[in-house]
């Protein structure tokens, strides 16, 4: 008869199961991409457009009517973002003042890099290129770049009519959703059920509307920034803030640091407006990053700056692009589900910002140390041993 396992090995063994569980769900999303994001998308759509929805329920606004309101401001926007998408690919494409203008700039610029660092890297300063050596083809690379967004146009349109379905269908059930959800649940968990979609919702709600608001103060600001320093396509630096500000941390770089390059490009060698530029653009980021963000958003997602970077890898590669701009809310619906479900909260905690727990931790530690004082204990350094001695 054989043994019955220990608990260590059915730890262990659940542990591996756990592990091979979330792998194997992270590649089924990842297989099914094509068909879950545009209905992710939808749902958060949804929760931002929701606080809307209950205003018209509560003016006794018919369901339809709420609907068609909901659905005309969703097209406006997807409208208004195609005809700012046109202007700024015809003005980069242009012949005239677009990136073909700035091929000759380019390559100046290169040759006056390439001739300062040719002695360094013992090559000839009349022949050497920096971009050759690295070789980069940047005209290429752009280029490229604007014709394959421009002929994914037909993709993008199709997959924003699904999303635009997809929300439809769900506002038409919104009101039977949660519903069905709490009849289907043990009568047990109804309660803590109800309250963690109720968090869900407003939490994240609370995140998106914040963060829209956020990334359009962030886009004027880059272009009346970029109009004050004549920095070219200053469009294109507004509406690229705006959207990069969504993608934590990575976002604000990038943006922040393309404006850099382009006032290299553009102002070099007159190093005034350049470091204008960089100043003000890092300014912008950094006041509104580190000072209004946090205080317009008040900490509400408590997740920890670690893991949303870690998240932000994950889902990117998981779903690409969409899945970067979807990180930090889908992170903060597994943390507040993780909370709630007993066996999980060790996750939910190991996600947070630990604020709380560190000002616990500091608290005992201080206590104990005044325990130690009062009572004439010494810690060993290992914290291993404590000795007691009398007090002389």
């Amino acid at each position: 008869m054989t043994p019955a396992p220990s608990d260590n090995t059915k730890k262990i063994i659940r542990d591996i199961l756990i592990f091979f569980a979330i792998a194997f769900f992270l590649y089924l999303m990842k297989t099914t991409a094509s068909i879950i994001v545009p209905m992710v998308i939808a749902f958060f759509i949804f929760i931002f457009l929701n606080p809307l929805l209950s205003r018209l329920d509560k003016l006794h606004v018919p369901r339809i009517l709420s609907m068609l309101i909901t659905l005309a401001i969703v097209a406006a926007v997807f409208v208004l973002f195609l005809y700012v998408f046109f202007i700024m690919v015809n003005m980069l494409m242009s012949p005239e003042s677009g990136i073909a203008a700035y091929a000759a700039r380019v390559n100046q610029l290169d040759a006056t890099i390439s001739a300062s660092l040719a002695p360094y890297l013992d090559e000839d300063p009349d022949t050497f290129s920096l971009l050759s050596w690295l070789n980069i083809n940047w005209y290429s690379v752009l280029m490229s770049g604007l014709a394959s967004v421009s002929s994914k146009f037909i993709s993008v349109l199709s997959d924003a009519l699904l999303v635009f379905l997809y929300l439809m269908f769900i506002i038409l059930e919104r009101q039977t959703i949660l519903p069905k959800l709490l009849a289907a649940l043990p009568r047990g968990k109804v309660q803590r059920a109800t309250q963690m979609v109720e968090r869900m919702n407003k939490q994240t709600s609370k995140y998106l509307f914040m963060k829209v608001i956020i990334s359009l103060a962030t886009g004027i600001m880059f272009y009346f920034a970029s109009v004050i320093t004549q920095l070219d396509f200053a469009l294109v630096w507004g509406v690229l803030a705006v959207i990069l500000n969504f993608i934590p941390t990575i976002g604000s770089i990038v943006c922040t640091a393309g404006t850099i390059i382009m006032a290299i490009i553009q102002f070099a060698p007159d190093w005034g407006n350049i470091v204008l530029v960089a100043v003000l653009m890092i300014s912008i980021e950094m006041v509104i990053g580190n000072i209004i963000d946090p205080r317009m958003q008040g900490m509400q997602l408590n997740i920890s700056p670690l893991v949303i970077l870690i998240s932000l890898a994950i889902w990117g590669y998981v779903w690409g692009l969409p899945g970067m701009f979807l990180s930090v809310p889908l992170t903060s619906m597994m943390q507040i589900i993780c909370a709630n479900v007993p066996s999980l909260r060790p996750i939910a905690i190991m996600l947070s910002e630990g604020r709380n727990y560190r000002k616990d931790y500091e608290k005992k530690r201080k206590k104990k140390k005044t325990v130690h004082e009062e009572t004439g204990d010494i810690e060993m350094p290992d914290n291993s041993q404590i000795q007691r001695i009398d007090p002389q």
